[in-house]
Parts: C-alpha cells; sequence; structure tokens
C-alpha cells in the first residue's frame, strides 16, 4: 500500500501545481510576444526529445521524469491555445438558433487547429513510445488529452455545474459552447471507460514490481483524478479554491452556462 500512497501524492502535486501554472501563465504571459511563442517551442521540442532519451531507459527515475515531462508537455500544448497561438478557424460565439451538427460543426471550429495539433503529437508519441521500454510518458499523455476531449464533449452536451471564470478575456466567446444542463447520457459511458482503464492500470501495476509497476501506476492515478474532475461537473464544487490563493488566478464570480 504505501508505494500506491507515494505515487497518488506525487500525481496529485505534479497536476496540482501543473495545473496551477498554466492558469496562471495564461493570466500574465503576454499573447502577442514572439518570445513567449519561441520558449514555448523550445520546451515543447525540449521535452519531446526527453520522452525519446528516456524511452528505452526504464528505471523509477526514468519513469518518473517521464511523467513529469508529458504532464508539462500538455501544458504547453494547452498554453499554446489559451494564449491564442494554434486555436481554431474562427472566434464566433454560437448563435442562439444553432443546435445539433451545425452548432458541434461551429464548436469544433473554434479549436480545431488544436485538436489537431494534440492528435498528431498524440499518435507521434504513442508511435515512438508505446512499443518502448518506457511507455510512461505516452500513457500520460492520452490520459490527459482523452480526459480533456471527455470533459469538452460533456460541457458541449451539458453538465450541472461549470465555473466559466478561468476563460481569457479573449475566449468569452466560448462560454456560448457550453451547456448548463443535467448530464447526458455521455457522462456515465465516459466516466465508466475510464474507471475501467483505470481498474486494468492498476490491476497490471500490481502484478509488475519496481519501475514496471510506474509505467501502469502513475497514469492510473492521474486517471484517477481525472475522473474526480469529472465529478466537478456533475456536482457544486468549487474547484477553483484548489488553486486561487497560491497561483493567484482571476477571482471573478462564478459564472454559470445556460442555454
Amino acid at each position: 500500500m504505501a508505494p500506491w500512497v507515494t505515487t497518488l501524492v506525487l500525481v496529485f502535486i505534479v497536476w496540482w501545481i501543473g495545473t496551477g501554472v498554466v492558469l496562471y501563465l495564461q493570466q500574465t504571459l503576454s499573447p502577442r510576444s514572439a518570445f513567449t511563442r519561441w520558449s514555448l517551442l523550445a520546451l515543447a521540442a525540449a521535452c519531446v526529445a526527453s520522452l525519446w532519451l528516456t524511452k528505452d531507459n526504464l528505471t523509477v527515475t526514468s519513469a518518473v521524469t517521464a511523467f513529469v515531462i508529458a504532464v508539462t508537455l500538455w501544458g504547453i500544448v494547452e498554453l499554446s491555445y489559451y494564449l491564442g497561438f494554434i486555436t481554431g478557424v474562427h472566434k464566433r460565439p454560437c448563435p442562439p438558433e444553432s443546435s445539433g451538427l451545425n452548432r458541434f460543426s461551429l464548436a469544433l471550429g473554434a479549436s480545431v487547429w488544436h485538436e489537431l495539433l494534440a492528435l498528431s503529437l498524440g499518435l507521434g508519441l504513442c508511435a515512438v513510445l508505446l512499443g518502448s521500454n518506457n511507455p510512461t510518458g505516452a500513457y500520460t499523455y492520452l490520459v490527459l488529452w482523452l480526459m480533456r476531449w471527455s470533459a469538452k464533449l460533456n460541457l458541449f452536451l451539458g453538465v450541472p455545474h461549470f465555473q466559466a471564470d478561468w476563460f481569457p478575456t479573449q475566449f468569452e466567446y466560448l462560454k456560448t459552447y457550453l451547456k448548463q444542463a443535467p448530464v447526458s447520457w455521455f457522462f456515465p459511458v465516459s466516466v465508466a471507460g475510464a474507471s475501467l482503464l483505470a481498474v486494468q492500470w492498476v490491476q497490471l501495476s500490481m502484478s509488475s514490481t519496481g519501475a514496471s509497476a510506474l509505467v501502469y501506476s502513475l497514469p492510473a492515478a492521474l486517471l484517477v483524478l481525472a475522473i474526480i474532475e469529472h465529478g466537478f461537473m456533475a456536482l457544486p464544487i468549487a474547484e477553483s479554491r484548489l488553486w486561487n490563493s497560491l497561483f493567484n488566478t482571476r477571482k471573478a464570480p462564478s459564472s454559470r452556462i445556460k442555454r
């Protein structure tokens, strides 16, 4: 039990700090700064190179390193969107009369280039890392990417609770694509699917030893946190308090989305 407790604490700290840093940077960095763009690009390249260098070396250190690097890489991908570097084909609010496929098409268009970036990077990491001795980075990235897609689809289809005060000012129009409503059929399906994968990874971790166990336990613990985050959308929990005080994130009144 002790190794699992250590893993959970480590993953929580990395997730909490990583989320807080992204929230802080998206509010403080200049979207128009060429230095910021090139710095993020250089850091992303360094992350990819580091994952490549650790892929054939499976130790406790290399597994933890790959996990942290993958979380960092995902943070850069998120910042590339919220700083306006890679977004979509338009920046228009959703017309009130839009529904169905038209509404989905408009929502996808608002972030399509960013989604293609995340997809391409994910496929590239899987192609390089999944057959290696240390696939921790690929599993970690997949958790962050797929659960973010799950969260976006749930927000699009409807959830009872969501705080929209974290959106940067230039992305206020994105609120019009979110829907406050009882959870849709997709919510239990997405949570159940994620839970089954988490259970499978926990079983694989428990049947492994040493660094091999971390390959599964690290992304499994992250997946559990992502499932809990999904619960925030269904329950009246002000999750922003987890970061507001330390990272000085914006403390605007909670915005509830209605359509």
